[in-house]
């Protein structure tokens, strides 16, 4: 008995297993930016686009106008294309995990930052990057940078807005841009968010909706109503994209 249960002790047994994960994920974040930002491109090319709300889209590129641009967890993935064409600088905020290093990545393969943590409060969720990113973001933002968030991420609920867009709206007095995307040749993946992977050579829909002007800072009620104000929009311009794209599968 004894020995059986120092066999299961042993700590060759033990470490092995994790050495092996550990070896996987650094293989991982090594080699998956490359074809990572790679795969995106290549769908890019071969999807046929179509837009609607474009014009929401080019007065900022053309005006060199800073805002922050919202979208859906699930409909990062075909949003980096979309980040080349802005000529200020974009910081993206991604969680403090494997997956946001790989998306950090990702992201300067197309010419834009990433700043790691989230705008949740840090008092409910143990994410003690929270603080420090919120600051680092509200300094890019008045410096005349440009940002990019998804509000529901990066635990979700699915397609709910949390408070970290609009707030940042209210203390820097930029608008935000809700925009989505979808393609009828996609997988949904399991995840929290049924993340649409975009497939090549299918046909996908980019739609704009028009700015959403920033609250005023210090009232609770102005916050909550833009808050509930980009959700609304940020579901509505899914479900559009969908419909536009031909998608069966609507999303929720």
């Amino acid at each position: 008995m004894r020995s059986a249960r120092r066999a299961r002790n042993r700590p060759d047994q033990v470490k092995t297993p994790r050495l092996l994960r550990d070896i996987g994920s650094a293989i991982f974040v090594r080699f998956a930016p490359t074809v990572g930002s790679a795969y995106i491109r290549f769908v890019s090319v071969t999807t046929r686009w179509q837009w609607e709300g474009r014009a929401h889209l080019q007065a900022v590129i053309d005006e060199r106008t800073p805002v922050i641009f919202a979208f859906w967890h699930s409909r990062l993935l075909m949003m980096c294309p979309r980040m080349e064409e802005s000529p200020l600088p974009i910081r993206v905020l991604v969680s403090q995990n494997r997956d946001g290093e790989v998306i950090s990545k990702i992201v300067r393969r197309f010419g834009h930052d990433t700043i790691r943590g989230s705008t949740r409060n840090p008092k409910k969720i143990k994410d003690k990057g929270s603080g420090p990113a919120v600051l680092e973001m509200m300094r890019h933002l008045r410096s005349g940078g440009s940002a990019a968030i998804t509000p529901d991420g990066p635990r979700g609920p699915v397609c709910v807005a949390q408070d970290g867009a609009s707030m940042l709206s209210a203390q820097t007095g930029l608008p935000v841009i809700p925009l989505s995307y979808s393609t009828n040749s996609a997988y949904r993946l399991s995840s929290w968010d049924r993340f649409l992977f975009a497939l090549p050579f299918g046909r996908g829909a980019y739609v704009v909706g028009p700015p959403i002007p920033a609250p005023p800072p210090d009232d609770e009620n102005a916050l909550n109503h833009h808050r509930e104000q980009l959700e609304k929009a940020l579901t509505e311009l899914m479900h559009r994209a969908d419909i536009m794209a031909g998608r069966r599968d609507r999303s929720l």
